[in-house]
């Protein structure tokens, strides 16, 4: 099992709450975590509006930790988003990743989610395209006629680079720079009906975030499982991730892991056994939320045992 770490952003200085999650994110490298989750928000002060640029920041500081951002679609050109991720990807030689809110959460339908991550992960993959959706249009002279979904041109014909048009658009456009990856990690938070069973369908790695108390995000998660096994996914292509705050030595509760190192090593891994999670998130509010040493040295190699 994989093990990240994310953060609760506020208070009044950003520059002192970023500067403390960098430190962190810097030590967590150090000590063998395996990935970063910075998440976008404009709720407050400290709140991070462009997690890609502040983790290609990250990338200059960090050598093998995964760089994980998870976007919004209500603010977001979804060529930009494929743009900067793929920069990110490059920069960091490999180690982006991308996740997008739940459509609840942001207060859009469920599909502009599914369309967007299915343009953003065609977008790194295929060379010159076409996308035609409800909410996602590329390029945007697309005609209504055009099947749904990517499309890409019929082989012949003289290649001319699409820089050498002119001031007509090609019908078909490429997207660059491509990703370091041939296929950077994407991620859907499955906290609705919907996208949970599109992305189980498909192959979409899932996420359950902080906020979803534990025992919905067990059910959730064996949901995903189950429908995912009844479509012939292959296990091993998908990588479920829960994220979860942690208090060592203290108590836990619905939402939190709690106790010693081996109270946690039996609690996770017995949740991991019935979801089958593949990356634990810790959630961290505080530094009082135990001691990253630690948990690396006495709790993190058994997860992985």
């Amino acid at each position: 099992m994989r093990v990240g770490l994310s953060w609760d952003l506020d208070g009044d200085d950003a520059g002192a709450a970023w500067e403390h999650v960098a430190g962190e994110a810097v030590a967590a490298d150090g000590l063998g975590y395996d990935s970063i989750w910075v998440s976008e928000s404009r709720d407050d002060a400290t709140s991070c509006p462009s997690p890609v640029l502040w983790l290609t920041n990250l990338a200059r500081q960090t050598n093998t930790v995964q760089l994980r951002a998870t976007r919004r679609v209500t603010r977001a050109n979804p060529v930009r988003v494929a743009e900067e991720l793929a920069v990110l990807d490059v920069f960091s030689r490999g180690r982006a990743g991308l996740a997008f809110a739940a459509a609840s959460e942001q207060g859009v339908p469920a599909a502009q989610v599914h369309e967007t991550l299915e343009f953003v992960t065609h977008a790194w993959a295929v060379d010159e395209f076409r996308y035609r959706g409800d909410f996602v249009r590329f390029p945007s002279h697309t005609p209504d006629d055009a099947p749904r979904g990517v499309t890409t041109p019929q082989p012949g014909g003289t290649y001319v680079p699409q820089w050498d048009w002119g001031p007509v658009t090609p019908d078909f456009l490429a997207i660059t720079p491509k990703p370091y990856n041939a296929r950077p990690p994407a991620y859907a938070e499955i906290g609705d009906d919907e996208t949970l069973a599109w992305a189980a369908t498909r192959g979409v790695s899932p996420l359950v975030v902080a906020d979803t108390p534990t025992a919905e995000a067990i059910e959730r998660l064996i949901r995903y499982r189950e429908i995912a096994d009844a479509e012939g996914r292959v296990r091993a292509e998908i990588e479920p991730v829960l994220e979860r705050r942690i208090v060592m030595d203290g108590r836990g509760d619905e939402f939190r892991f709690g106790g010693g190192s081996s109270e946690l090593i039996d609690e996770i891994r017995a949740l991991a056994a019935q979801t089958a999670i593949a990356h634990l998130v810790w959630r961290r509010s505080s530094p009082a939320d135990g001691d990253l040493l630690r948990f690396a040295s006495e709790v993190q190699p058994m997860l992985q045992a």
